[in-house]
């Protein structure tokens, strides 16, 4: 499966501090192995999502498991409601969800097996045949009542169901290192998803607001102290349940590859035998990158497919575009990409191939390319791993660079559940940048004891040793915790020991951090790290520091 399922595999509550070791999750077991048929398997109490897209969660619970069709799933995060979504397809094992902006490692209630079936009741010997006789003879002489015909229930619409949400966020930040000095904004974050406009169309936005009040040593923007960032303002109309037209600023979620574009977008949706297909034509002006201003430098347009089946063992999802872009940093190019995702109670799969021809910048036939799986071969025991490579250099202009060039990576992990409330894991991997023969190495273990202090906390602790050109080790130590329904507290204390590059050796980092759900659609969220010098022997007794905190306001709809 894909990266965002790895790390809800293996992240217990909250993403690690850069360079930092993770925590190892494993896969919650699923039932256990096959029994005999009058034995029923242990139920599992508890689902997880195992994989996300911009639309859909991906589940590891199905019919088997007590979910059906058409039904609601409560989601929660670090043990705290996240929203619900609704059950749009289902295999045994697995199923699709929709309706709630869901993210790996989400957890959610699986519906109780049913009572224990009572013995069999041992009927009483048949009548007397005479007594059958006149039994049948009243039956015929009866008369026959009309029966109104009644039409059998509209077939579930070809279009994909739309999620309704509206997000609205206002956050402070500050932070300061030293020397440099502090830093400090304003934001204010507006999400909205399918937000009815008319019975057939429907309006997403995605827009960012940012005030600095004060800023040190700026690199990106540094003339502009408000920024804009628009990455969606679009209207999507459904003139039928085949067809769906969209327009404005399009972020086109399922199309492999594709990029914001200021334009138009068209799909048409149908089943192919038992399967979901949906097929369409795209095209516009792309924004520029840094600040998304409309531009006319560069442009993209093509076609895309999407194709959901449910099989026998699982679900199967493909994806893919074909286009032609123009940019002044590639120039005219062809570009194709392709994705294919599997996902069955004991293997998660899923690959994808971007490839690219002409234009300025060549990298061969393959622009990039990742393969990630998982496998459980034993109820308690998940093993998996993800290879991906990058071999198209982009020659960006603005700092810091998001594509450095070509890259290849591969990590590995394996999780063991000893007991419920002991899990063991392991993580190892590597990373190669091609053109300067850098390479980076690293592994270990890690610990996790879940609900160990009950309601009181999750204990975890992990170590990673790194060789290359970046060799040292780090380990950290984690506590989360939920004493009270609308309340999460974590705390996280981390080490990290640098050899080859830098001037100080050692460094210590803390972490704090809440949550409280102050009603059913408002939320605060509070954070504070701070990192400091260990070891000052060789930065002339000196020992810089830093910290950041971010203050958020969150209301749902």
């Amino acid at each position: 499966m894909s990266a965002p399922a790895i790390v809800a595999l293996f992240l217990l509550a909250a993403p690690a501090p850069e360079g930092g070791v993770t925590a190892a999750a494993a896969v919650p077991p699923p039932s256990g192995p096959e029994a005999s048929p009058s034995a029923r398997p242990a139920h599992r109490g508890v689902g997880e999502v195992a994989y996300v897209t911009a639309e859909r969660a991906y589940l590891d619970a199905g019919s088997d498991d007590g979910l059906a069709s058409g039904a609601e799933v409560t989601l929660r995060r670090h043990g705290e409601p996240s929203g619900s979504c609704r059950i749009e397809a289902i295999a045994p094992h697995h199923a699709v969800c929709v309706g709630a902006r869901a993210r790996p490692g989400d957890t959610f209630a699986l519906p109780a097996p049913p009572a224990e079936p009572p013995p069999p009741t041992v009927l009483p010997p048949p009548p007397p045949e005479d007594v059958m006789a006149r039994r049948r003879a009243v039956l015929e002489s009866a008369p026959l009542a009309l029966v109104t015909f009644q039409a059998p229930p509209k077939e579930e619409p070809l279009a994909m169901p739309r999620t309704r949400a509206i997000d609205l966020s206002v956050t402070h930040q500050t932070w300061d290192a030293s020397p440099g000095g502090a830093s400090s904004k304003e934001s204010l974050d507006l999400l909205a998803r399918g937000v009815p406009l008319t019975s057939w169309l429907f309006l997403d936005l995605d827009a960012r607001l940012e005030h600095w009040t004060s800023r040190q040593n700026p690199r990106f923007r540094p003339s502009d102290k408000t920024q804009v960032y628009l990455w969606q303002a679009q209207l999507t109309a459904l003139p039928s349940d085949a067809m769906s037209i969209s327009a404005g600023r399009v972020l086109p979620w399922g199309i492999p590859g594709a990029t914001v574009f200021d334009g138009g977008m068209v799909g048409w949706h149908s089943r192919w035998g038992e399967a979901r297909v949906e097929t369409g034509v795209f095209g516009g002006v792309v924004p520029q990158p840094d600040t998304l201003k409309p531009t006319t430098q560069r442009d993209t347009g093509g076609g895309y497919w999407i194709i959901d089946r449910q099989l026998p063992g699982g679900l199967f999802r493909t994806e893919g575009r074909l286009a032609a872009v123009r940019s002044p940093e590639l120039g005219t190019r062809g570009e194709a990409s392709l994705t294919g995702r599997y996902f069955a109670r004991a293997l998660d799969l899923s690959a994808e191939a971007n490839l690219g021809a002409g234009g300025k910048v060549h990298s061969g036939v393959l622009d990039s390319a990742r393969v990630d799986a998982t496998f459980r071969p034993a109820s308690r025991l998940t093993v998996g791993g993800s290879y991906r490579y990058d071999g198209l250099g982009w020659p960006q202009t603005f700092d810091p660079p998001a594509f450095p060039g070509k890259t290849r990576e591969a990590d590995g992990f394996l999780g063991y559940e000893v007991v419920r409330w002991l899990r063991l894991g392991a993580t190892a991997g590597f990373s190669d940048d091609v053109s300067s023969g850098a390479g980076r190495r690293f592994f270990g273990p890690e610990l996790i004891m879940p609900a160990v202090l009950g309601r009181w906390g999750t204990l975890s602790a992990g170590y990673l040793e790194e060789k290359g050109w970046i060799a040292g080790r780090s380990a950290y130590g984690q506590w989360v915790a939920t004493p009270w329904r609308p309340l999460w507290f974590l705390a996280r204390a981390s080490w990290s020991h640098e050899e080859t590059q830098g001037p100080y050796e050692d460094e210590g980092s803390v972490t704090l951090a809440a949550r409280a759900e102050l009603t059913s659609f408002l939320a605060l969220r509070l954070s504070l790290s701070a990192r400091t010098v260990l070891d000052a022997s060789s930065g002339a007794g000196s020992r810089p520091a830093a910290y950041s905190g971010f203050a958020t306001l969150q209301a749902a709809y």
